[in-house]
């Protein structure tokens, strides 16, 4: 047993890089890119529709675009559109429903009513 340790450490092989991690490493990525809220459209009764928080979309061709988060904000309170990115400004459609297109791969889809009471999106056929 010992021969086979002593061979197997005379083998011609160099030895494996020493792998160091810095200590303020952080990940390098643009997938979720840090924009400030911004406001995007005024409703009746005090609300306000602000886009916040952000992706990094990627079209067919390698394109990149950047698809936003919806936020609905009344008073104090913020509620967040679950689930809806889009890349263009919503409308007001009436005083309590706003219209959005979802976006996905810089890309819009599929048209959403958003209740500005719950911010319930629901797909409009």
């Amino acid at each position: 047993m010992l021969c086979l340790m002593l061979a197997l450490g005379c083998t011609d092989d160099p030895p494996p890089p020493q792998q160091t991690v810095e200590a303020d490493a952080t990940p390098r990525t643009t997938a979720f890119p840090t924009l400030p809220d911004s406001l995007v459209l005024t409703a009746p009764h005090g609300v306000t529709i602000w886009f916040s928080g952000a992706r990094t979309g990627t079209d067919s061709l390698g394109a990149t675009c950047t698809e936003r988060g919806l936020v609905i904000a009344r008073d104090s309170v913020r509620t967040l559109v679950p689930l809806l990115m889009t890349g263009t400004a919503p409308v007001l459609v009436t005083d309590t429903t706003i219209r959005a297109r979802i976006w996905l791969h810089c890309r819009p889809g599929n048209t959403y009513e958003v209740n500005l009471r719950t911010g319930t999106p629901t797909r409009v056929k």
